[in-house]
């Protein structure tokens, strides 16, 4: 079933909601979308899903510039008013806006499940890159723009980008980046601050990521007081797409856990 929701600024929010049972509510990484949690969403039993695009990701609405970590942790916080206190999943830069709405409020988080927020990646540092996005935006350099995002912002390997799929020239998933660099530029990289969420918490990372993911993770461990972690060796950032049965399972490994408590 779809649904449409307006954050707090009046963006709309599309939101897809599967099953019955307790909410778990699944927010996307960077150039994202609706069906980026799918797959492992259609795999969870007993619980409702539901799956949301974040604004400036169609087919939500595109929010006002520049773009920040606490509003869109208020568009989450506004997905919770609809569904109720849930289950937070989030993925990559979508973790990190669940990190931010269950520091600012988490009276409707039941539990977080994180896989490889960036965190060490956000900062100040990545104001040059921003101006140097906008130069390639508005000249219509769409696929330029996108990579310099994935190399100097998401610090991803030349030659993973260069095994990758072809990177494309696409306008709206060069807005939807740029967006996410905004927030990244306008948070800080102080990993030490996540200490106050008292939820209960599931790290998930993969072994063959690249730096400084696994030492933002080692970091968050260490932070978080109620985290548990799981690792798999032979899989990286992309776990989520190259292996959702496995994430899918370790899902519902922490929530069945979690229930009655």
């Amino acid at each position: 079933m779809g649904i449409s929701l307006t954050a707090p600024d009046g963006t709309e929010l599309v939101a897809e909601v599967t099953g019955s049972g307790p909410p778990v509510v699944f927010v996307h990484g960077s150039n994202g979308g609706l069906d980026s949690w799918a797959d492992i969403g259609d795999r969870l039993t007993g619980h409702q899903v539901v799956r949301y695009a974040r604004r400036n990701h169609p087919p939500s609405g595109t929010g006002p510039a520049p773009n920040s970590f606490a509003v869109e942790a208020g568009d989450l916080q506004s997905v919770l008013d609809t569904v109720g206190r849930a289950h937070v999943v989030g993925g990559s830069y979508g973790a990190t806006v669940a990190l931010h709405a269950a520091l600012a409020d988490a009276g409707r988080i039941a539990s977080l499940a994180l896989f490889e927020p960036p965190l060490l990646q956000s900062g100040p540092r990545l104001a040059p890159i921003i101006e140097q996005y906008q130069r390639l935006y508005v000249t219509v350099r769409y696929a330029d723009a996108l990579e310099l995002f994935l190399r100097d912002a998401a610090r991803m390997p030349a030659e993973l980008i260069a095994q990758g799929a072809p990177i494309p020239d696409d306008p709206v998933a060069a807005m939807s980046a740029l967006a996410d660099l905004e927030a990244m530029a306008g948070d800080t990289d102080d990993v030490g601050r996540w200490g106050g969420i008292d939820v209960p918490v599931l790290l998930m990372q993969g072994g063959l990521s690249w730096p400084p993911l696994p030492e933002g993770m080692d970091l968050l461990a260490a932070a978080l007081p109620r985290a548990q972690r799981v690792i798999w060796p032979d899989q990286s950032h992309f776990a989520t797409a190259t292996a959702p049965e496995l994430v899918a399972a370790a899902l519902q490994t922490f929530l069945d856990s979690l229930v009655g408590s």
